[in-house]
C-alpha cells in the first residue's frame, strides 16, 4: 500500500464490525515483521474487551515491545507494560498520554476530542518515533486529517452486506464520497458554489434544480451527507470539488458477517473492481488490483 510516505495511516470501516481493528492489528504487525515499530492511536475509542452496545466481544488492541502509544490517563493500564514518556492534550478520559510498550500487551486506546489536539498528538507520536502512525478511525470524525499527508484504509466486508455485490456497492459509495477532488482552478465550471457546513438532502435537490454549469465546492470530504442514488447523481451532474481532500490507499474485506459468510476470494476481487483501489483480506492473505 501507498503508506510509506504518508504522516498517518487511519483505518476506517463501512459499517460496525467491518474488521477495523483486525486490519489495525494486521498493519501493526506487518510492520514489526519489516523491522518497523508503528506509533499508535485511535481517533474514538477501540480495544475495549466488550462491545458497549450489545456486550460482544471486541477483538483487542495488541502493542508488540517498542510500540509508542497514544492514549488517555484513564485508560493507561495499572502494569509495568508501559513506560510513560510525555503529556499531551486534555480528553474525556484524562490527560493524553504518550507510553512506550516495553512488554507485549493490549490496551485500550482513545484519542483527544479537538481536530487541533488529535494533529498535535499525531505530531508528537512522529516526533517520538519513527515512520507513520497508525490510527484506530472513524469516517466521521477523520476531518481533521484532511488536506494532510495521512492515507487512509476503508475497511469493509459482510457487515455491510449480504451479498458481495452489495458490499463491493457500499464501498464504492464510501470510496466516492471520501475520493473528492481537490479544487483545480483549470477545470472549475462557469459558477462556483461554496456550500458551508455540510453538504445536505436539501442542497443536493437545489443544486440539482440548477443549470448543472457549477463547480460545488466543500470544506472536506466528510461534509457530505448525502448518501446513495442522490449522491451518485449529485456526482454526476455537478463538478463537486473539496479544499481538503483526503488521500485514500486501498480497501480491506472480511467476508465473516453476523448472519452471512461471503466467499473471500470473490468479495476482495470484487471490491478492487467496485472501488478502483487495492483491496486486501488480511486474515486469508488475499490481494486484488482494479483492472487496468
Amino acid at each position: 500500500m501507498a503508506t510509506a510516505a504518508a504522516r498517518s495511516v487511519v483505518v476506517v470501516g463501512t459499517a460496525k464490525n467491518a474488521g477495523k481493528t483486525t486490519v489495525f492489528n494486521a498493519l501493526r504487525a506487518v510492520a514489526a515483521r519489516r523491522g518497523a515499530v508503528m506509533a499508535v492511536t485511535s481517533i474514538g475509542r477501540d480495544g475495549e474487551p466488550f462491545d458497549a452496545l450489545d456486550a460482544e466481544p471486541k477483538p483487542r488492541v495488541r502493542l508488540a515491545a517498542g510500540t509508542l502509544v497514544a492514549l488517555p490517563a484513564g485508560l493507561v493500564p495499572r502494569s509495568p507494560a508501559l513506560a510513560l514518556l510525555d503529556r499531551g492534550e486534555e480528553s474525556a478520559l484524562g490527560t493524553m498520554m504518550f507510553a512506550r510498550a516495553m512488554l507485549a500487551t493490549t490496551c485500550e486506546i482513545a484519542g483527544p476530542p479537538t481536530a487541533r489536539a488529535m494533529r498535535a498528538t499525531i505530531d508528537r507520536l512522529r516526533a517520538l518515533g519513527e515512520g507513520p502512525v497508525l490510527v484506530d478511525g472513524a469516517i466521521d470524525r477523520i476531518a481533521p486529517l484532511a488536506g494532510g499527508d495521512d492515507a487512509i484504509v476503508v475497511a469493509t466486508g459482510a457487515a455491510s452486506g449480504a451479498t458481495v455485490e452489495r458490499v463491493a456497492a457500499v464501498a464504492a459509495e464510501t470510496v466516492a464520497r471520501l475520493r473528492i477532488p481537490g479544487r483545480d482552478p483549470a477545470c472549475e465550471r462557469a459558477r462556483i458554489v461554496r456550500v458551508p457546513g455540510a453538504l445536505d438532502a436539501r442542497d443536493a435537490e437545489e443544486l440539482l434544480g440548477d443549470t448543472g454549469d457549477v463547480t460545488v465546492v466543500i470544506e472536506d470530504p466528510t461534509r457530505v451527507a448525502v448518501r446513495g442514488a442522490l449522491f451518485a447523481k449529485l456526482q454526476a451532474f455537478v463538478d463537486l470539488r473539496c479544499e481538503r481532500p483526503l488521500q485514500v490507499v486501498a480497501c480491506t474485506t472480511s467476508p465473516v458477517g453476523r448472519d452471512a459468510t461471503l466467499p473471500a476470494r470473490a468479495l476482495v476481487e470484487a471490491v478492487a473492481r467496485a472501488t478502483g483501489l487495492p483491496a486486501f483480506d488480511v486474515v486469508a492473505d488475499l490481494t486484488a488490483v482494479p483492472d487496468g
